[in-house]
């Protein structure tokens, strides 16, 4: 047994494709992984890397901290590799955890990174124009109960996007992103959403393609960098990345990282950018400081974020990884390529030979030995059948909601 076989680590939300590839990753490199989840069909549970695979109560739920504290006790569990929705309900008894988990644990540096409006909050405040610059144009909201703001709202570029954050939720509760077609329904959505966020921000558009700039910082130092562009996003208009690939941008890499160490953030992180491939312009969008949806990609390219993670995290921390080759590409077949198509033939805006496209290069795509798949992994197949179940239930799903509103409409 090597020395990392000593030291069992807890990965929540296994039904999550990042926590899929945390288990893969941590478990090939001999960490004794507990895979968690509140549901009982995760996708990681159908890998076979977990040492240990356990249903828990829900985040909100009284039952939730006397299970972590039990569990971390019964199993010797060493380190926490955290969610969103874990952090925020471990916020009160922060102190207690705060030793197991491989992120920042500072508690005002931990819960800033998860917040957007206190992500632009702090930057547009920075002196530094490094710092300022990049930025979408952004409206702050301190209260969404008022949100006197509608001549400011007027000058963004539509459509608007509201963003709330879990951290600034009134009760236990993820944040979101609302889309509104003009001020007026921004300013309607926000007092809607008043009673359920404490406060706000409202961006305007912005053109281009994703992008992320993924970091690992460790005591003030990279120990692994890496960059993608998104190929196809769910759904096409934008949205989470269905197909990317490994690529690299000097001037979104150092922007990235410097407004990261403004945030002085401590771990993992994704920088998520929209970048204008005419113009070369390009603008922050969020920060993700946990591990990401398209993690996959980086482990294909050869960057093991977590086990660069939790190596530096036990004190014994691996070589840095800064370089990794371009153009690796990999999908989430199914179900988001699918719903990638699925919403490119229901757009009345797009040509009938665009959509007739978008079927051939699915195919095509899926043909192609050279591109890799979120779900096949080596010696680990089991999650991609599991994959193809649920996007059967999606598709019957989906078309069965369509025709009911169909079969409404014409009544």
């Amino acid at each position: 047994m090597s020395w990392r076989g000593k030291h069992p680590v807890l990965v929540v939300q296994a039904d999550t494709l990042g926590a899929l590839a945390v288990i893969r990753s941590l478990g090939r490199a001999g960490y004794p992984v507990h895979a968690c989840s509140t549901e009982t069909n995760a996708v990681g549970f159908a890998s076979r890397f977990p040492a240990s695979k356990v249903v828990c109560p829900s985040y909100g739920s009284a039952q939730f901290l006397p299970w972590l504290r039990d569990y971390v006790h019964r199993h010797g569990i060493e380190a926490i590799v955290p969610s969103e929705s874990l952090l925020l309900c471990l916020r009160p008894v922060l102190s207690e955890f705060a030793p197991l988990l491989c992120c920042s644990q500072d508690e005002e540096t931990l819960y800033a990174a998860l917040s957007k409006f206190d992500l632009f909050e702090r930057l547009t405040a920075c002196t530094s124009s490094l710092d300022r610059d990049h930025l979408p144009p952004t409206l702050l909201i301190p209260d969404t109960r008022f949100p006197s703001a509608s001549q400011e709202l007027r000058q963004l570029p539509t459509p608007l996007y509201v963003k709330v954050d879990g951290s600034y939720a009134s009760r236990a509760e993820n944040g979101g992103v609302f889309k509104s077609a003009s001020a007026e329904e921004a300013l309607a959505l926000l007092k809607e959403l008043a009673p359920r966020f404490r406060k706000a921000i409202v961006q305007g558009h912005v053109p281009g393609r994703g992008v992320g700039a993924f970091f690992l910082i460790h005591r003030g130092e990279v120990r692994a960098e890496f960059m993608h562009l998104r190929l196809h996003e769910t759904p096409h208009t934008g949205g989470a990345s269905s197909f990317r690939q490994s690529w690299r941008h000097s001037a979104i890499r150092e922007d990235a990282l410097s407004k990261l160490r403004r945030m002085n953030w401590e771990g993992v992180a994704m920088m998520e950018y929209r970048w204008d491939p005419v113009s070369d312009r390009f603008y922050l969008m969020e920060l993700n400081s946990r591990f990401w949806g398209s993690l996959h990609l980086a482990l294909w390219s050869g960057v093991d974020f977590p086990r660069l993670l939790l190596d530096a995290f036990h004190g014994r921390p691996s070589p840095p990884t800064r370089e990794y080759p371009l153009g690796v590409r990999c999908r989430y077949t199914f179900p988001g390529e699918i719903q990638y198509v699925v919403s490119r033939l229901r757009d009345p805006s797009l040509k009938i030979l665009a959509k007739i496209w978008s079927v051939l290069e699915f195919f095509v795509l899926s043909l192609n030995p050279g591109i890799h798949s979120d779900l096949a992994f080596p010696k680990d197949h089991q999650p991609y059948f599991s994959g193809i179940k649920g996007s059967i239930e999606w598709i019957k799903k989906s078309f069965l909601r369509e025709s009911l509103q169909n079969c409404h409409a014409t009544q």
